[in-house]
């Protein structure tokens, strides 16, 4: 699963680009390059990310459906694209909720 880089790029994170003015970073910085813009809440925003996404597989992996939704959530909440969407709706699949799933489905 690869997207283009972005301010959200998939793991790993090998460069990012501002969200204030787009400017390309090299490697996770605590200040954009060119417009000075703080990058600290982006970093801790996509490790939050990161650490709800690792919970809700290993949630999946335990067979704990409820759990593992509720980390999907939190990835939803963080950063609401098609990947985090997937996440979600395999979560309500195995968890019963097929309408859910299948709403989740079609905004992929």
């Amino acid at each position: 699963m690869s997207n283009p880089s972005h301010a959200w790029s998939e793991r790993p994170v090998d460069e990012m680009r501002c969200p204030t003015c787009g400017a390309r970073q090299g490697a996770w910085v605590d200040v954009c390059r060119r417009c000075k813009s703080d990058l600290r809440l982006l970093r801790a925003a996509l490790a939050a990310y990161e650490r709800s996404w690792r919970s809700a597989l290993a949630a999946l992996d335990d067979e704990q459906y409820d759990e593992a939704a509720a980390h999907a959530r939190r990835c939803l909440e963080l950063r609401p694209d098609a990947e985090a969407r997937r996440l979600l709706a395999v979560c309500q699949l195995l968890r019963g909720d097929w309408t859910e799933a299948a709403e989740l489905a079609r905004m992929v």
